[in-house]
């Protein structure tokens, strides 16, 4: 990706003139006629932005920015969605492959990739002694579910965000089995009330009950006293506290949500930054727990896969370095410290919210609402060469202060615009 000598390189080439939406629009067009849903997770689909002024393909990244298949560059901050914490292209990932690919990718038997990189794992978690290694984060969650039926002997859950695909966590939608909807509660923790429910859902439930799975909220931070009561009722009642870190994990500290927030959970998922878009994912506790997966059918072949293997081990060093999760939070806290000041200046209802190194952009606390005045500011961002989801964004090792600064700075721009053509005028 090449830089214009004018400005600082680790911003994007302006876009003069109307954005150039061509190649895209083409690659749409046959994508329309040969994959279901057009992409392969419904996060990335063009309607989640701003359809018709928002790229839908890309081509390649370099650091924290990215090009599109028309040559336009912006900086990214959807990231993998969270997985890319490393930036794109980083020496620990492209080196780390090119110089293991002569290896092999999957042998017969497993390698000593798979003894490796549990071990760098596990010295990082909290409680961590064993993993298992999977390919998507609804692999590691689905494990743990099942894993935690074993070891309680019941069957019920309590589930908090979005925690996979497969059918005990969506069991309300088409294809799945009507009667797994009794097997699972889904309850919310968007605001402070929500607290005191899930507790007594607990106290309620807990006789049958096996494990509450916990992926925090990202429009609030959570407080360590509602985790620590969360963690008492859980023990009183011998329900498992499963922790989702497939977001969170590698990004609010080394040690993940557990460290974060000093809770231990009896055993965690994480994906998305453990190989910085390699696909890998694991579940990681105690032995007393995690070896009880030898009492079920947990098996996958790609488990082993030797290059996200290394990937893994390779990136968990860098995230173990000093000042990776610090640049991450201040970052985060540059951005949000900015944008909602030029907000307030501005008169816009837009307010970034949650924790640093997940910024969650929110103009209105209704959903339908929020998706109608966030659509025009990620077309006008875009414009301005920055490209931002709906809600949940990230922030990744490789964004400079320069880069936030320009993202401020452009935001205040583009709220302005928004404001001018009446798109942004209810209250947050």
């Amino acid at each position: 990706m090449d830089t214009h000598p004018s400005r600082h390189p680790s911003l994007p080439r302006p876009i003069v003139g109307p954005m150039q939406l061509s190649e895209s629009n083409r690659l749409m067009a046959e994508a329309k006629k040969l994959v279901p849903g057009l992409t392969q997770t419904m996060m990335k689909k063009p309607e989640m932005f701003a359809p018709g002024a928002f790229p839908v393909y890309l081509a390649r990244g370099q650091g924290a920015l990215v090009e599109d298949v028309d040559g336009q560059q912006y900086i990214d901050f959807i990231c993998g969605l969270g997985a890319s914490s490393l930036g794109h292209n980083h020496p620990a990932v492209v080196d780390t492959i090119r110089q293991h690919l002569p290896e092999g990718l999957l042998h017969s038997l497993p390698t000593a990739w798979e003894v490796s990189a549990a071990r760098t794992l596990v010295e990082m978690i909290p409680g961590g002694e064993q993993a298992r290694f999977f390919k998507t984060g609804a692999d590691a969650t689905s494990a743990a579910v099942r894993l935690a039926r074993i070891i309680t002997g019941k069957e019920h859950l309590i589930t908090v965000g979005y925690n996979g695909w497969h059918d005990h966590f969506m069991f309300d939608t088409p294809g799945v089995p009507a009667v797994l909807a009794q097997y699972t509660q889904r309850m919310p923790l968007f605001e402070e009330p929500d607290e005191a429910a899930l507790l007594a859902r607990i106290e309620q439930t807990g006789a049958q009950l096996a494990a509450v799975l916990l992926s925090v909220p990202f429009n609030r931070c959570l407080t360590r006293d509602f985790m620590h009561a969360l963690r008492a009722t859980c023990t009183k009642h011998g329900v498992l506290l499963i922790q989702d870190e497939v977001i969170t994990g590698f990004r609010l500290a080394r040690g993940g949500a557990q460290e974060f927030f000093d809770v231990r959970a009896d055993f965690v998922c994480v994906s998305k930054a453990l190989a910085a878009g390699m696909p890998l994912s694991a579940v990681v506790g105690p032995e007393k727990y995690l070896s009880r997966l030898a009492d079920t059918q947990v098996s996958t072949t790609f488990g082993g896969e030797l290059l996200s293997l290394a990937v893994c081990e390779a990136v968990l060093k860098e995230t173990a370095k000093p000042g990776f999760i610090e640049h991450l939070a201040d970052m985060g806290r540059r951005l949000a410290t900015g944008i909602n000041a030029r907000a307030e200046r501005v008169g816009s209802p837009l307010r970034v919210l949650g924790y640093d190194a997940i910024p969650l952009f929110r103009f209105s606390k209704n959903p339908v609402e929020n998706a109608k005045l966030t659509q025009p500011f990620q077309a006008a961002m875009a414009r301005r060469g920055i490209l931002l989801r709906r809600d949940l964004n990230f922030i990744c090792s490789a964004h400079t202060p320069e880069q936030i600064d320009y993202t401020v700075d452009m935001a205040e721009e583009s709220m302005r615009e928004c404001l001018g053509q009446g798109s942004a005028t209810q209250a947050a």
